[in-house]
């Protein structure tokens, strides 16, 4: 993956993040209107995911190899777990997550891609 293929995998990457956290707080609103805020306070764990979710777009911003790690993980996880128990989701739902699996995935060899050819980029004497 060349320098600007990079690049560009790692802002798709921010793009579907943004679009996944965007989707759960819209049906989290969807589903239980003005108590939404509620929620997130009586299930802290759903607030803490979402603040290291942005936490992770804002390191894709500065092109974090950890950040995209971790929010490949965050989304790969949970998603394994729940085909586990309770068998395969319906066909959209299971399009959805492939495609945002496949950004995330684009995304954390982008971010060590781009390390690897501003290091080598580094190396060479001018």
């Amino acid at each position: 993956m060349n320098l600007a293929k990079a690049e560009q995998a790692i802002i798709n990457g921010i793009y579907a993040a943004t679009a996944w956290l965007m989707l759960d707080f819209g049906l989290l609103i969807k589903e239980r209107g003005a108590e939404s805020l509620s929620v997130l306070v009586s299930r802290p764990a759903m607030a803490i995911g979402a603040v290291i979710v942005v936490a992770c777009i804002a390191g894709l911003v500065y092109k974090s190899r950890v950040a995209a790690i971790v929010l490949f993980l965050i989304f790969l996880v949970p998603l394994l777990l729940r085909t586990v128990q309770q068998g395969v989701p319906s066909s959209m739902s299971l399009l959805f997550s492939l495609i945002l699996l496949y950004f995330f995935l684009a995304a954390l060899l982008g971010t060590f891609s781009y390390h690897q050819h501003k290091t080598s980029q580094q190396d060479i004497p001018d």
